[in-house]
């Protein structure tokens, strides 16, 4: 999914995925996407804590406590390259006026770079895919979470650049976090996560 747009950063202007959103919008996919798109905020990671405490036969400890330092990194960086670094990416409400607008959401203007969303959805995803080994649970997740970028662009909070770098933050966080995990919190020898 993120190599798909990765190639259409490289086609297309900026504005471009925005405004093709924006002619689509109905009812059914207004409701999708403003459900779909809590699963990047504290929601999704209730959701996904309960999936790892109650989802898996195996102990799922390394797991939950995973869970837990990526969410804060990923909440950390979001942020701070939201507020601190990028501070002055402006959203698209801030170029484009006649958006439309769904009901409930609330059209944000400034601090763009990247979606704190799809940094905290592909956070999680990782994570999950990691607890199991169930082949079609690798491929659905990233789907899923791809989903909640798009969302992020089709309720016109954010550019697909911003969804792009969100989604590899959170992979790389997550990564971290287990590699992290694995060398410094965990016995090696019992448990070990390996990425091979």
């Amino acid at each position: 999914m993120i190599v798909f747009g990765l190639i259409a950063l490289i086609l297309f202007n900026k504005g471009t995925t925005v405004l093709l959103f924006d002619n689509y919008h109905n009812l059914f996919l207004d409701i999708l996407f403003k459900t779909i798109t809590t699963f990047g905020e504290f929601i999704g990671f209730c959701i996904s804590f309960l999936l790892l405490v109650f989802g898996s036969k195996k102990s799922n400890k390394k797991f939950i406590f995973t869970l837990m330092i990526s969410t804060l990194l990923s909440l950390l960086v979001s942020q701070t390259c939201k507020h601190l670094l990028f501070s002055s990416e402006h959203r698209p409400s801030y170029f484009y006026n006649d958006l439309e607008l769904v009901d409930g959401v609330n059209q944000h203007k400034n601090n763009s770079f990247p979606s704190g969303h799809t940094t905290a959805a592909f956070t999680f995803v990782t994570i999950l895919a990691f607890s199991t080994s169930k082949k079609w649970v690798h491929y659905l997740l990233p789907i899923f979470a791809s989903l909640v970028g798009a969302s992020r662009i089709y309720l016109g909070q954010h550019f697909l650049i911003d969804v792009v770098v969100g989604a590899i933050l959170g992979i790389f966080i997550a990564m971290f976090s287990f590699y992290f995990f694995d060398r410094f919190w965990l016995n090696r020898n019992k448990d070990e996560i390996s990425f091979g």
